[in-house]
């Protein structure tokens, strides 16, 4: 073991969105999805009302750095802009309001924004000071601020320290800005600037940095034990709160350079609090091997009231990752699916049993196989019969990799959609074939294929 002073420590801002809540309108219910940045689609005038938001840069290196917050209200069918939209954005964190003070207007003063062509751009300059301030020109009818095409600067105490940003965003007017919406539309999202962080791992008298990309918090203590070849860090985390019910996800990353042979396996054991986790392995990078650790929000609740009823450290997450047991170890197989802009991976164990939670990769590249950075999708999963039986949503890491915590109800025939790409209408999908055992190995499941999919077995890589 080593204790945590022997931890370097580089602070940088990563910026994901973890839930996606309610959005205030009598037809619709609460929606969360980790990524979420496009809850389900609202029935206004008409039209099927979807906001998109994006942070951009998803991993930034210098606290200090803007961060680029894009809002675009839009009609899902056509994916046309809805028009002369006014927005109200303001944050809250630790349960205390961080008001956007701007100008004018029946609401002027509390963080009223406009656009034009119904797609907002707020470039936010993290600041350590008493209040956030927009700097712009008011709309002369219902005052919200807007730059003529030009990102709105807002400077202040928005994403300056670790934890959950409350972000909430209203839409006022729509079409004319001389008439209010009624009833306002309101969207409640989790944000958190996170932290990447590395731990020293020593193995075989060299020491390697182990990289830790945390979308909740900074990182308090971590060590690696050499006997039992497991990588360990804990972070705050209130499993009592009402936390663990509103955030739709938990989210961190690990990257493991080469050199840590023990680790360049298809799958590994991880733990939270000392309970097995699914968790996500991509090694196929010729550098690292990337694991993901994706809770989701059922698995959430779960650990929650099992580390709360057996006393396993509720103020902290404690992650553990080691190799698998060489008789546990997990066969992985790849669908490859495209629609006309993208190409998608789903990474997927090759046994799945019913009732039995799995991680499902998913990497998003262009058609030139670049990874796309920060693109949105929805993952659906569809039985035979065509009735769906869960949907989450996502974004991609900069390496254009995701990953999503699932189940299936029984075993048979499934169809996984990736709808949404990046706020479109595009989508791929891809079939499988959910069995009690896997006596009859590839064929059973090539059978099962539909046409958009395509199996493709992982195999180690050669030295």
């Amino acid at each position: 073991m080593f204790s945590d002073k022997r931890i370097s420590l580089r602070p940088v801002l990563a910026i994901a969105f973890f839930a996606t809540m309610l959005i205030a309108v009598p037809s619709m219910q609460g929606a969360f999805a980790h990524g979420g940045m496009q809850p389900p689609a609202a029935d206004f005038q008409g039209k099927k009302a979807s906001i998109f938001l994006k942070l951009d840069p998803p991993v930034i290196t210098d606290p200090t750095q803007p961060v680029l917050i894009t809002a675009r209200f839009f009609d899902e069918k056509s994916n046309e802009n809805f028009k002369e939209v006014s927005y109200r954005i303001f944050f809250k964190k630790d349960g205390k309001e961080i008001p956007i003070q701007t100008y004018g207007g029946e609401y002027g003063g509390q963080g009223l924004f406009y656009d034009p062509d119904g797609e907002l751009k707020i470039k936010v300059i993290p600041k350590d000071t008493s209040a956030a301030v927009a700097k712009g020109e008011p709309e002369i009818q219902y005052g919200g601020i807007w730059n003529r095409g030009d990102p709105i600067v807002v400077e202040g105490p928005v994403f300056t320290q670790p934890g959950l940003y409350n972000l909430f965003v209203e839409i006022h007017t729509v079409n004319t800005t001389r008439t209010q919406v009624a009833p306002i539309l309101q969207y409640d999202l989790w944000v958190t600037p996170g932290r990447e962080q590395t731990i020293d791992v020593s193995q075989d008298g060299q020491t390697v940095q182990v990289k830790v990309r945390n979308y909740y918090g900074a990182i308090e203590e971590s060590s690696y034990d050499a006997a039992t070849k497991t990588v360990q860090f804990s972070m705050p985390f209130d499993w009592k709160s009402e936390m663990v019910s509103k955030i739709g996800m938990l989210h961190t990353e690990i990257f493991i350079p080469k050199e840590l042979s023990d680790f360049d396996k298809q799958s590994l054991h991880g733990t939270v609090n000392g309970i097995d986790t699914p968790v996500f392995v991509d090694n196929y990078g010729a550098k690292e091997t990337v694991v993901h650790f994706t809770i989701s929000k059922k698995h959430l609740e779960d650990l929650a009231a099992q580390i709360n009823s057996q006393d396993r450290t509720p103020a902290k997450a404690v992650f553990a990752l080691s190799p698998p047991d060489p008789d546990k170890e997990t066969s992985i197989m790849q669908l490859d699916s495209s629609s006309a802009s993208y190409n998608v991976v789903l990474t997927i164990p090759e046994a799945i049993f019913p009732e039995q939670p799995i991680p499902v990769g998913v990497t998003i590249t262009d058609k030139t196989g670049n990874p796309v950075s920060a693109a949105t999708y929805e993952l659906a999963i569809f039985d035979g019969q065509g009735n769906e039986i869960s949907r989450s949503g996502g974004v991609t890491t900069p390496e254009g990799i995701s990953s999503q915590d699932v189940a299936f109800n029984a075993q048979g025939s499934f169809t996984m959609k990736i709808e949404k790409i990046n706020a479109t209408s595009e989508v791929t999908q891809s079939s499988i074939q959910v069995v009690p055992e896997f006596p009859v190995g590839i064929a059973s499941v090539a059978a099962a294929l539909g046409i958009m999919g395509v199996i493709v077995y992982m195999r180690k890589k050669k030295d």
